[in-house]
């Protein structure tokens, strides 16, 4: 395993901008979740009821089967011939996929579950429920969906994140690239990069996966760009990482030095890697708005480097001693390997 650490985490006073956005992030997180708890206790409830999806299940397969291709795809319409009158667990799991189309939840009102009229009027209640407190809820009220994709939501989904795992995950990523990126663009360059990917990520998701009903938050799609950039601008620089070879010998773990474009290759095969090999309709991470993002910053990075606008960076690595710079490719061990002696 080898993780990027670069220079280490870089102060406030050196990279205001990036810390601001990771502060902002924070407290549009703890808003959230303050006004979020009871709204998304009740919308979990709601949505495990294996009543109400099993009914969902049975009438979004006749609905889906009604429709065919190509406006679905064809593992959906087998999906949903298995679901109409086989097992529960079939009907379970296509009810679970039916919470992210739009259409279909949108066209509830007018859809009858002739074979079951009383499942029917507690599944039209449940919806309506349903929509009711998506309407409350944060992620609904600020991230991008197909319900809603206003131009102010192409931003504000940026600031939003679903959980603290998803916020430090990313938060993690944004000092590490952000700080560095911003000592060599500016806090405003930094500030324009952070946005625009953001923004194009966005756009790139709607365009490969599509919007569905299920909101589209995090900063990961933003950050994808500002980790690129960063990457492009300094490509053949040797960047520290921490590597970890899950063996319990001395020297197997600490510091080793890659080129700049190493994060970047990784991120890229697994962002390309997780896109072909995901359904849309099964939701989960965005890799779509990744690799938007990935788009975004290299073609920001090669303007920028056409036009010279940036500063190279000539600092030496935290861990270099006396000034000596690593070498790419070069392992600093934390306990150096144990040698036996001659006998």
């Amino acid at each position: 395993m080898i993780f990027p650490v670069l220079n280490g985490l870089i102060g406030w006073s050196k990279a205001p901008v990036t810390w601001a956005i990771l502060f902002l992030n924070l407290v549009v997180l703890l808003y959230t979740q303050n006004t979020g708890v009871d709204g998304q206790a009740r919308l979990d409830d709601l949505m495990k009821k294996k009543s109400f999806v099993t009914v969902q299940g049975r009438i979004y397969a006749g609905y889906v089967q009604e429709r065919g291709e190509p406006e679905y795809p064809e593992f959906l319409v087998d999906l949903a011939k298995q679901a109409q009158r086989g097992p529960n667990d079939r009907a379970e799991m296509l009810g679970q996929l039916a919470f992210r189309d739009f259409n279909f939840l949108n066209d509830a009102d007018n859809i009858d579950y002739k074979e079951d009229p009383v499942a029917s009027r507690m599944w039209h209640k449940r919806v309506a429920d349903l929509k009711e407190l998506q309407h409350e809820h944060p992620s609904f009220t600020f991230g991008l969906s197909s319900d809603d994709a206003s131009l102010r939501k192409w931003v504000t989904y940026i600031f939003v994140h679903s959980g603290w795992f998803h916020f430090i995950s990313n938060m993690l990523f944004l000092v590490i690239f952000g700080a560095m990126l911003e000592k060599q663009i500016g806090g405003l360059g930094f500030l324009v990069v952070f946005l625009l990917s953001g923004v194009f990520a966005a756009g790139t998701f709607a365009l490969l996966t599509g919007m569905s009903s299920t909101p589209l938050v995090g900063a990961s799609g933003a950050i994808s760009g500002v980790m690129t950039m960063y990457c492009v601008l300094n490509w053949g620089r040797p960047e520290r990482y921490f590597y970890w070879l899950f063996l319990p010998f001395r020297g197997y773990m600490g510091w080793i030095y890659l080129p700049a474009w190493a994060s970047l290759a990784i991120w890229a095969v697994s962002d390309l890697s997780g896109y072909i090999g995901t359904l849309p309709e099964l939701g989960g991470i965005a890799h779509a708005a990744h690799l938007g993002g990935e788009v975004s910053g290299t073609i920001m990075a090669l303007i920028l480097f056409s036009l010279r606008k940036f500063w190279p960076v000539h600092e030496v690595h935290a861990t270099a001693r006396n000034g000596y710079q690593p070498k790419i490719g070069e392992m600093i061990p934390f306990l150096p390997p144990s040698h036996k002696r001659a006998s």
